[in-house]
């Protein structure tokens, strides 16, 4: 099969399943809504958990606290996961984060009878001893039979969550297990890692039902196993995301692009999916994309074509990875790409404001240099000792400033150190050399002072 049809396979595949699943769960959610939880909150778990439309999502939040307002406790739990950052919902929905909100809805809907709230809060370990005998449930137990039933009539999000119960573990807990039972460490051992295991068959009822979410821990448990119950079986994982690509969900189009693109002879298809995955909305895919077209993977390369991809994956919380790409190309200026220093500064700057360190020789050569910002050799400095690495471009910049005497003691003999160093892969610190000539006496000074002595 050649790579045309191959690819029109693919996309066949992933729309037909995605038609299929949609079809025969949306039209039950939809004629069941108000069927597990009211139908406000039942709407919301549709929107935030078994779709990927933004707008959506932040219509079902802005319901979500409407509904909280009113005291609906489950409400106030599916908020308190709103609200605890982008591990616990989809990352490109971006809701606010708040750990005082996170804290105070949980524990509302503990207090207001919330069997999802009471789960729920022994995973993040807000189910204090005061709230557990404050809770409306006899146990833990109670609640767990709650979100249980629905989990066994169809509900996605209670299948999900009845796996975490056993994947944490916390089914230990509500179950009232005493390890002293087993009578040996091993068989308590044994014992544990049976229960993980038990989590599976409840993830594949989710993420079959709508909800690509469940799938995180299936992979997560077959890549690394649990240390001292389960072995990791890596083998089995690339076939669970592939499950996910072919169902539609952007975050596993997404994660099956990437594994494919590591696997030789599969980087095409891995390509296809990456592009798939970002026109989905997953944004972070176009990282990959761009990658391949900037190296040439695959494909001819094309830093037009890198660029523009690139910049598709910008606009969002985590977009770094991209901003870098960006940044690059304009500092490099290659490849039919004007050279702008100004801008390459900005993507530079938006990735650094993320956390990321990749960038700072980049910035510290624009601000020792005073490309596309004002000079200031300080932060400069700042950057380089930040950055636990060394690069063709923080040589550049520690040359630069010895040999200047910019920001540091006037040192030309080890700034030239660094200049040589540089030189072998960054042709700019050549022209920097270029100023500087050694004399009979073996001392390194500028060729302009020289000029002047004469």
């Amino acid at each position: 099969m050649n790579f045309e049809k191959q690819e029109k396979f693919l996309l066949f595949s992933c729309n037909f399943f995605k038609i299929q699943i949609l079809y025969k769960y949306y039209a039950e959610r939809v004629e069941n809504m108000g069927y597990w939880f009211s139908e406000v909150v039942d709407h919301a778990i549709d929107a935030i958990y078994y779709n990927y439309d933004v707008d959506k999502a932040y219509k079902a939040f802005e319901m979500l606290k409407a509904e909280a307002h009113k005291g609906n406790a489950d409400a106030m739990y599916l908020l308190s996961r709103c609200y605890s950052g982008s591990c616990y919902t989809w990352r490109y929905f971006e809701f606010p984060e708040d750990d005082n909100l996170v804290e105070r809805y949980i524990q509302q809907s503990i207090l207001g009878g919330s069997a999802i709230g009471v789960l729920g809060s022994m995973r993040v370990g807000l189910l204090t001893p005061e709230l557990k005998q404050r809770m409306p449930f006899k146990s833990l137990k109670e609640a767990w039979d709650i979100v249980y039933e629905k989990a066994e009539t169809g509900c996605a999000f209670c299948q999900n969550m009845i796996g975490n119960t056993y994947y944490w573990l916390d089914i230990i807990e509500i179950m009232e297990i005493d390890a002293n039972q087993f009578g040996t460490q091993q068989n308590w051992l044994k014992y544990l890692g049976d229960q993980m295991l038990k989590s599976l068959p409840w993830y594949e009822k989710a993420y079959r039902n709508g909800m690509g979410f469940a799938i995180r821990n299936v992979v997560t448990l077959y890549r690394e196993g649990e240390d001292q119950l389960i072995l990791p079986q890596p083998e089995k994982a690339l076939p669970v995301i592939e499950q996910g690509a072919l169902m539609g969900y952007p975050e596993w189009m997404e994660e099956y692009g990437e594994c494919l693109l590591k696997i030789k002879g599969r980087e095409q298809e891995g390509l296809q999916w990456s592009k798939r995955a970002g026109e989905a909305g997953s944004k972070n895919a176009w990282y990959d994309v761009s990658t391949a077209y900037r190296k040439g993977i695959v494909v001819p390369k094309d830093l037009k074509k890198a660029m523009e991809y690139a910049k598709k994956g910008i606009g969002h919380a985590n977009d770094a990875c991209c901003c870098l790409i960006v940044g690059q190309l304009y500092f490099e200026g290659e490849g039919g790409i004007p050279q702008s220093y100004s801008d390459a500064v900005l993507m530079f700057e938006r990735a650094k404001n993320q956390g990321d360190t990749w960038c700072n020789d980049f910035l510290a050569v624009c601000y020792t240099m005073g490309w596309g910002c004002a000079q200031d050799t300080s932060k400069a400095i700042r950057l380089m000792n930040e950055a636990d690495y060394n690069s063709k471009l923080t040589n550049f910049a520690w040359g630069v400033m010895y040999t200047e005497g910019w920001g540091v003691e006037l040192n030309i003999k080890k700034g030239i150190e660094y200049l040589k160093e540089s030189a072998k892969k960054y042709p700019p610190a050549q022209k920097q050399l270029e100023k500087f000539k050694r004399t009979w006496y073996g001392k390194w000074v500028r060729k302009d002072k020289l000029m002047v002595g004469i």
